[in-house]
């Protein structure tokens, strides 16, 4: 794990956001070029243990400009309004968040994650090893990935994230949030092996 101290700038850092396309498509149909890719980030514990959350994706693509162009991040800022730390998400007493990610078709993963403890110019921010959880865009459809289910506290050999398919339960989540894209588009593709990771970060059940 590596640690590095991190600028102020990261006081203006907000909410949960996808990549270098923060906000999420507001509708979506067959027409498209692009592709969704959807899906929810639930943590364990009642209460965070740091402060911000990165969940990095990647392309898997040898064309370093299509890589810059559609690798992002999923953000989660662990405080509520009065700038405790607290979960804020989209149900589940806040835990759960949810996602919608919009790129070019191909193969992508999340690949690594960050964690954020302390704000301003004594924060540090740890970087996990890297793992691959893979998904598919395709052009015109969405894919549901899972939920990726992240325990703060995991014990050395015990998975810092579970995959699993939650597909019925997050499909009417997001199906209130984002109520003009049109849903019957969206298959269920949770994966069910990838790149577990050096110590078996990842799991999927």
């Amino acid at each position: 794990m590596k640690t590095l101290y991190i600028l102020p700038i990261l006081l203006l850092i907000i909410g949960c956001k996808s990549g270098t396309a923060d906000k999420p498509a507001e509708a979506f149909s067959s027409t498209s070029e692009n592709g969704l890719a959807v899906g929810t980030i639930t943590f364990e514990g009642d209460v965070p243990r740091n402060d911000i959350y990165r969940f990095l994706y990647k392309p898997a693509s040898d064309d370093k400009k299509f890589v810059k162009k559609n690798e992002g991040k999923i953000e989660v800022k662990a405080r509520n309004e009065k700038n405790d730390r607290a979960f804020t998400g989209d149900f589940a007493d806040g835990k759960t968040y949810l996602f919608v990610i919009e790129r070019a078709p191909g193969k992508y993963s999340f690949n690594q994650h960050t964690v954020l403890s302390g704000l301003g110019s004594m924060g540090n921010v740890n970087f996990s090893k890297t793992y691959g959880i893979p998904f598919e865009i395709k052009k015109g459809e969405i894919t549901y990935l899972g939920e990726l289910s992240y325990n703060d506290f995991a014990q050395p050999g015990d998975p810092r994230i579970v995959v699993y398919d939650r597909y019925d339960r997050d499909l009417a989540e997001l199906k209130k949030k984002y109520p003009n894209i049109d849903w019957k588009l969206a298959s269920d593709k949770t994966p069910k092996s990838g790149d577990k990771g050096e110590g078996n970060i990842i799991d999927f059940r």
